[in-house]
């Protein structure tokens, strides 16, 4: 994937903007989910994790569903200017 620490920024900012940070129960599983779009070979398969674990990050993170829609959005736009 040619812009993936652009893809990265987009979501470090949108989870930044959330509400809260993960707690102790919940950070092995962010973890996984971590490690799950550090493997994604596309902006396509990045988008299917983040919606596949989409209610996990919005509770981790305290992002409302639009903050995440706008983040998954962010991401997607990258795709189609690359």
């Amino acid at each position: 994937m040619q812009n993936k620490d652009e893809v990265r920024r987009v979501i470090e900012e949108t989870l930044t903007s959330g509400s809260k940070m993960p707690g102790l129960f919940d950070l092995p599983k962010i973890l996984g989910v971590k490690s799950k779009l550090e493997s994604c070979a596309s902006v396509g398969e990045v988008v299917c994790v983040l919606e596949e674990h989409r209610s996990l990050i919005s509770k981790s993170f305290g992002l409302s569903d639009s903050l995440f829609d706008s983040g998954v959005d962010k991401v997607k736009r990258l795709e189609s200017a690359a």
